[in-house]
Parts: structure tokens; sequence; C-alpha cells
């Protein structure tokens, strides 16, 4: 009989690619893999998960929750009231209760009920809701509990307490149980295991699929010319994500360049942004685009010259993370320019052949990095250079055997 695996999550599917990954390794490996998730109510979102999910032979067990869907408005209304009252109540209820983890998600309850519906070997939470979903369900069958570390979660809002001492909370009444704890980064790993007295968690790097280049449809769609294309992509674009950086170092070029954004754009976020490419020269080389289905990413990315990620290091968890960037950009066939964080440093620093470091804010260091590619000849041996360490070592079919391992021995 095969070893059974129920994986849990809070949220999009789409959203959360480390999920699917890990899932379909599990079931390529032979394993049955269950994935408990949720949908709220964007569409575009559930969307972006039905394409996704078309062809999985695992299988997938979505919470579905929406205020504009009658069949699930019973589900929003009652576990938002519940949640709303969960906040309300003192944390010294936390130990025997559960409401530190009602707080954490809206659909906790209902997430950890359907976990613990069907028995497996070993239940694997993604961040601390599912965690705890996870946990549940353990304890329900008697299994084996494991954790995803995808970010350093009690360092991602620095600023916010409450948060923070609930995140800690759950995150320690759990990790203690865990026979398996993996990390996306160097960093998270060894940051969890100081701060939990736990042993070092497995470092599973965030990395695709180098069979995701058969998906390459040739097109271009984006890129406008043969100028130098620098390319960023994202959830959501922002103020605080080093954009300024790309604008401000874009103009300080001698050569012809063009800035592509993709991401979720709010109407004071361009304003700022353009309002800046405007006084920096590049106003009309700028360009902001929505986001695309998952398997439509690498074929837009690879259009570009030069793959950017800006992380500004602002909060421990930015500090530590290795983002999918690092990983995708070189699949894509994109060298990096980089800001010299501690998570992007340790991966970057003895790649230089592809890559090129930068304090965050200092414009001069990222333009003198670029300078480097606006030579044709530079740019693409840094081409030929990242796709080679994207096929050689930086793929999921590598990365994924040491999570195979890993669960095999436990199981």
């Amino acid at each position: 009989m095969s070893p059974s695996v129920c994986i849990a999550t809070p949220g999009y599917l789409s959203s959360t690619p480390r999920v699917v990954k890990e899932a379909d390794a599990l079931h390529e490996a032979g394993m049955d893999v269950r994935v408990v998730h949720t949908w709220g109510g964007l569409e575009r979102k559930r969307k972006h998960d039905r394409d996704l999910l078309r062809d999985k032979e695992w299988t997938i067990d979505t919470v579905k929750w929406s205020s504009d869907r009658l069949d699930e408005l019973g589900t929003y209304v009652r576990y938002t009231t519940q949640h709303r009252l969960a906040q309300c109540m003192p944390k010294t209820t936390w130990p025997a209760t559960r409401m530190a983890e009602q707080v954490e998600h809206r659909v906790y309850p209902v997430l950890a009920r359907r976990v613990a519906e069907e028995p497996a070997d070993l239940y694997i939470g993604h961040y601390p809701a599912g965690l705890a979903a996870a946990a549940h369900g353990a304890e329900q069958h008697d299994a084996l509990l494991g954790y995803d570390a995808e970010d350093y979660h009690v360092g991602q809002q620095p600023d916010n307490q409450p948060r923070i001492e609930r995140t800690d909370f759950i995150e320690r009444r759990y990790l203690g149980r865990c026979a398996h704890v993996t990390a996306a980064s160097e960093g998270i790993a060894s940051a969890l295991a100081d701060r939990y007295y736990i042993d070092r968690p497995l470092v599973v790097h965030n990395m695709f699929p180098w069979a995701e280049r058969g998906n390459l449809n040739g097109q271009t769609k984006d890129r406008n010319g043969e100028a130098l294309s620098l390319y960023w992509f994202s959830q959501t674009i922002g103020l605080n994500r080093g954009l300024q950086d790309a604008i401000r170092a874009a103009g300080l070029l001698d050569t012809p360049v063009q800035l592509h954004f993709r991401g979720a754009l709010y109407d004071e976020v361009e304003s700022e942004l353009v309002s800046l490419a405007e006084e920096s020269g590049v106003a009309e080389q700028l360009y902001f685009y929505s986001q695309v289905p998952p398997d439509e990413l690498l074929s837009r990315t690879a259009e570009h010259d030069v793959g950017l990620a800006l992380e500004q290091g602002h909060t421990p968890n930015r500090a530590l993370c290795v983002t999918n960037k690092l990983f995708y950009y070189p699949l894509a066939g994109l060298p990096v320019a980089a800001t010299d964080v501690p998570g992007q440093r340790r991966l970057l620093e003895n790649h230089t052949d592809f890559s090129g470091l930068y304090e965050p804010g200092d414009v001069e260091g990222l333009a003198a990095v670029l300078r480097r590619w606006t030579d044709r000849d530079a740019l693409e041996e840094a081409k030929s250079r990242a796709l080679e360490m994207a096929r050689g070592a930086w793929n999921w079919e590598r990365e994924q055997k040491k999570l195979i391992r890993s669960i095999r021995e436990i199981l």
C-alpha cells in the first residue's frame, strides 16, 4: 500500500507554486497525495487555479468561501463572525483553545476539519494556518506532522506585534511535534532553528522544473524593440519593492533601455512610478502589465534581457528569503541584477558570470551592474551561463530529490 500524504495550505494554489511542486513530486514518487486549500472571492485567482490544476492526478479538496456566491455565503458569514469574535478574545485563551489559529485565518476551523476527514500517514502544513490544520489532522489520526516554511513568517511584519505574537505562538505550539520540517532558504532554516530550538530544517529551494521550458511559445507580447529590456514580476507592484532603484538606474544608462513591471497595480502607485520615470527620462520606456496565468509566465519572462530581484531587506523575512525570481529568471535564460541582502547574496555571490549585486538604494551600483550587459556579446554570454545553471543545478527535477528522500526516510 502506498504511503499517503495530506498537504494543507490556506490559500489559492496558483499563488503558492511551492505547494503544487511538492504535491507533484510526492505523487510522482508513488505516494497518495491530497491537497486541501481554500478559495476566497477572487475569481481571477480561481480561474488561474482551474487552469493550473486541470491535469493534476493528485486529489484536490477546496474549501470555498465567498460573499458573492449564494452556495458559499453561509460559510463566509459563519466563519467571518467567528473570526471577528476570536479577535476580541484575550491571548490568555490561546493555550486551551484554537483562538490564535482562528485569528490567523478566517476559515481555519473548516480547513482543519476537511484536512482531518481522511487519514494519512503524514500531514504537511504550509503557512502557520496550514501548519495548525495539518496538526489537527495528525492528532486525529495519530500520524506524522510536517511543516514547510516558505517564509520566515514571524519576521514578515516587524511592526505588527499582535501578528508576531500569534505566529510565534502557533509555530512554537506545533513545530516541536514535527517529524519533517523544510525551509525555502538557508537563512530561514537557521532562524527557525535558533528561535524554536528545533533541529535545523532541510533547505528545499523554490526552484522550477526544467521541463517547463517545453511550454515556451516563442511569442513577443510585451517587449518593445531591441533596447535592453529589464523585467520584474510579483503579485503586486508596490512602492516598497525597489522599483524606484530600477527606474533611476535606467535613467543613468547611456544606451536605450526599457522597463517592464508585472503585477497588480493601484492608481496611486502607478502615478508615483510614472512621475519618477519622467524625472529620470525613461517615462516612454516604462511598461506595466497585469498578472498572467502560471503557464504563460515563463514565456513572458523569456522575452526580456535582465531579471530584477530588488528585495529591500526591510523586514527580517525579506532579508533572509530567496525569492522565486532568483530561480525563475535563469530558467527563462535571463541574468539577474539583485540587491545585496543576505538571502540573495548567499545564493548569487559565487555566480558573477550571470548575476550582479548592489546595495539597496545604491542607484549607481545598480547602473554599473546593468552596464555590463549593454554590450550584446556580454549579455548573450550571461544569458547562456544563466540557462546553463538552470539546466544543470537550479531546477526542481534535482531539488525535489532531497524532499522525496527526507519524506521516505520518516515514512
